[in-house]
């Protein structure tokens, strides 16, 4: 009987962490490459990565100088910020 309501909670469990995840995912109005077009704009050079962390975007942007910023985007509001600040 343990074993059952163990297997039952972890079915429940998964169940509610992937209806999450999707709930995460419908709730970004920014899309992936919107948000990298905002980060290019307000910090100029080439796309290096794009990463989805929650509720940003994590960019990372290689500058003309050699430096790599990284730039958190918003996927709700497209807000831009830099890592780090």
């Amino acid at each position: 009987m343990p074993a059952f309501r163990i297997l039952v909670l972890s079915t429940l469990l998964l169940a509610c962490s992937i209806a999450q995840a999707r709930n995460d995912d419908a709730a970004k109005i920014v899309s992936r490459e919107q948000a990298a077009a905002l980060a290019q704009q307000h910090y100029p050079g080439k796309i290096v990565k794009v990463q989805v962390q929650q509720q940003y975007y994590r960019i990372r942007v290689l500058q003309a100088d050699g430096r790599v910023v990284t730039v958190l985007v918003d996927g709700q509001t497209g807000r831009i910020k830099r890592d780090g600040k």
